[in-house]
Order: C-alpha cells, then sequence, then structure tokens
C-alpha cells in the first residue's frame, strides 16, 4: 500500500526542482539555438571540428550537406490514393513462476488503403516458443542459461522485421510506404560480441533489401524522442583544446537538452521536416553501406518526432519526399500519431484478459497430458491473492 503522506513532502519539492530545471533548459536552448543558426562561413569552420571529435562522452549525429537549422516543408500534399503498411508487436515474456517455460510473440498487421474501395488488413500473428533451441538459443551443447529478456525482444524485433518483408512484397505495386514503431536502428545489449550484433544486423537489413527492390520507402517513426545526437554534433563545438567533457567544461551547458527541444523551435510549422543527419550509434557500423540510417525530425503537429530512413531512401529525393509526406499524413489522420502504428499496437498488444486465458489453455494442455501443474508460490499467491 502507498502511504503518499510519506513523500508529500518531497513531491512539493519536486515541483521547484522542476522548475528550475526547466529555466537552465531554457538557457541551453538558447545557446544550442545560437550554434544552430551560425552563418555559413562560422559553419565551415564549425563542421570540421564537430566531424573530428573522437573523445566525447556522448553520441554525435553524422551531419549531410545542410546546416542544422535548415527546414524544409512538406514538398506537395498528400495524395488521394496510397497504401499505409505497418507492424507492432508484444510479449508474453517468460516467466519463471509460471506453469510452463515459454514465451509468446504477438505480431499485429496493418494495411489500409486509401482512396480506393478495398478493405484494410487488420490482424495479428502469434508464435509460441517453448522448445529448447527456443529457450536456451546460445548454448551449442545442450540447455544452460534462459533466454533473456533482451533475447526476447531481440526475436519479437525479427518476427516484426519478417512480416513487414512479406507486406511489402505483397503490395509492391502500390503507391506506399511502410512504417515500423521506434528506431531502424537496432540497440543492442552493453557488452555484446560485435560478431553477435553484425549477425543480427544482418537478419534484420533483409527487409531493407526487399523494401529497396521494391522502391517503397521503410520508416522508422519514433514519437516523443529523448535522442540527444544532432544536440551532441552543437555541443561539440562548445570544447575547447584538451576538454576532458565534464561538468565544469563549456560543452556541458547542452547536457540535458535534447534534439526535439531544439527542433520544436526550428520546425515552427506543422509538417516541416529538419535537414538529414545519419546515425553514428555503435550497431551503425554493421548496416550494408546502402541501409545505413539517416534521419530527420518532422513537426508532427502536437510533437517533434524523429524519422528514420535507410540510406538508399535519404539519396533518392522521390522517396524521401514520400516518407515525408505520408508519414506526416498519417499523424495528422491518427491525431498526432500515425494511425496505422496505433492500429498495430492495438492489433498486437495482449491484454490481461488474453493472457489469463493463454495460461487457462497453457494448464489445460498440461492436464489432459496428465502433467502436474507446478507454479511457485510466488505466482499462486499473485493470482488468488492472500487476504
Amino acid at each position: 500500500m502507498l502511504e503518499l503522506s510519506q513523500i508529500l513532502a518531497e513531491i512539493q519539492d519536486m515541483g521547484a526542482v522542476t522548475r528550475k530545471r526547466a529555466e537552465i533548459a531554457g538557457d541551453q536552448l538558447a545557446k544550442a539555438i545560437d550554434i544552430a543558426n551560425m552563418d555559413s562561413e562560422k559553419w565551415a569552420i564549425a563542421r570540421p571540428q564537430i566531424e573530428s571529435r573522437k573523445d566525447a562522452k556522448w553520441l554525435i549525429a553524422g551531419l549531410g550537406e545542410d546546416r542544422p537549422n535548415v527546414t524544409y516543408p512538406l514538398p506537395y500534399p498528400a495524395p488521394k490514393v496510397y497504401t499505409a503498411i505497418a507492424t507492432d508487436g508484444s510479449q508474453i515474456e517468460l516467466d519463471r513462476h509460471a506453469a510452463a517455460q515459454c514465451y509468446l510473440l504477438n505480431t499485429g498487421i496493418i494495411v489500409f488503403h486509401y482512396g480506393v474501395e478495398e478493405r484494410p488488413t487488420l490482424t495479428a500473428h502469434a508464435q509460441l516458443f517453448y522448445k529448447d533451441e527456443d529457450l536456451f538459443p546460445n548454448d551449442a551443447e545442450g540447455p544452460s542459461e534462459v533466454e533473456t529478456g533482451m533475447g526476447i525482444q531481440a526475436q519479437r524485433t525479427m518476427a516484426e522485421s519478417r512480416m513487414m518483408s512479406a507486406l511489402i512484397s505483397g503490395n509492391a505495386e502500390r503507391h506506399a510506404v511502410a512504417m515500423m514503431d521506434n528506431p531502424l536502428i537496432v540497440w543492442t545489449e552493453r557488452g555484446q560480441k560485435d560478431d553477435a550484433i553484425k549477425a543480427f544486423v544482418l537478419r534484420f537489413c533483409e527487409m531493407f533489401d526487399v523494401a529497396c527492390e521494391n522502391r517503397m520507402p521503410l520508416v522508422g517513426y519514433v514519437s516523443a524522442p529523448g535522442h540527444k545526437d544532432v544536440v551532441g554534433a552543437l555541443r561539440s563545438t562548445l570544447c575547447s583544446p584538451g576538454c576532458a567533457h565534464g561538468r565544469s567544461d563549456t560543452c556541458s551547458e547542452l547536457s540535458t537538452l535534447t534534439d526535439a527541444d531544439l527542433f520544436r523551435r526550428i520546425l515552427r510549422n506543422p509538417g516541416d521536416r529538419s535537414c538529414l543527419f545519419h546515425s553514428q550509434a555503435r550497431s551503425a557500423a554493421h548496416y550494408p553501406e546502402a541501409h545505413k540510417i539517416w534521419f530527420f525530425y518532422l513537426n508532427a503537429g502536437d510533437e517533434i518526432a524523429r524519422v528514420e530512413v535507410p540510406l538508399w531512401v535519404a539519396d533518392d529525393q522521390a522517396l524521401l519526399d514520400r516518407a515525408h509526406v505520408l508519414s506526416y499524413d498519417q499523424a495528422v489522420k491518427g491525431q498526432g500519431y500515425p494511425v496505422a502504428l496505433t492500429e498495430a499496437h492495438n492489433q498486437a498488444v495482449v491484454r490481461g484478459p488474453e493472457r489469463a486465458a493463454f495460461f487457462n489453455l497453457v494448464e489445460q494442455a498440461f492436464a489432459q497430458q496428465r502433467i502436474p501443474v507446478r507454479q511457485t508460490r510466488k505466482a499462486m499467491a499473485k493470482r488468488v491473492g492472500l487476504l
């Protein structure tokens, strides 16, 4: 039971701290805007300094041809006829307290056809993982350590990408956009070996190959992004020679600012996008050259979103414009967030009653096989309660 009276004083103090933080953020934003707005001559001097910065403790975005303050309005109105494809996933995690050692992935599938009399696709594909090779994938000689949460997340990412590949192939002749929730840059566990990261990235990029062959822009749409790599590029211009990047150094003045904070000021009109940047995250080095990830920020109306695309989209003006226009139109249709991604999530999510029904089916299957259903005391206490 939560006794709010125990933390009432801290809640009140938190309000004062938050106000002070907002004042500091305002000062940081003003400094960042000044850097972003530097003229071409100053940018020509600053850019080599940014690109040569190898010792920074933060992520620095790779720069394109434009200065960071350049904006691009919508190149044309959204077409009346187009198709939006989306996938999203959810899971029932592997629970060591449950009756069976297994996990479930559920992939939401959406295909919306606009401007034609054709029924949309709204469905989901469920997969159950329970075999030894599913639960103990890292031991060639036999079962040892059970699959981790990050491993299951990786399996979910691959399930989404395989389904997306099939949807792209099935809609190859349409004027379409393929959208995934969250970045196209895969994030990996700390300490994971480069060989394992590369193998995973190459499997993930099979979806990119299919999209490229069919000239369909593939988009990773990030709502409420917390990324700081563009700000990181601006921040590096504040470093003095021999900078230690500590809290007392000048570069720390932009340490809490996010890219979304910056582009909320730069992208003034709904539909505007920023110039292009490319990701220099650790896993980005393992992407094939044509699939290197570039991104722009988009004024989606109610928020600044980050839109990631592979290089072959960034280099093709027609595909880049399509990604820009249709991402924004989907956000408008979804009242601030792409409607195709919202519906993909709704198809994928496993709700409480569905989760309970799943475990009831597991117990029934065990009973039919005359297998004792064993649950830990913790699991039983959670299900029935003791008071």
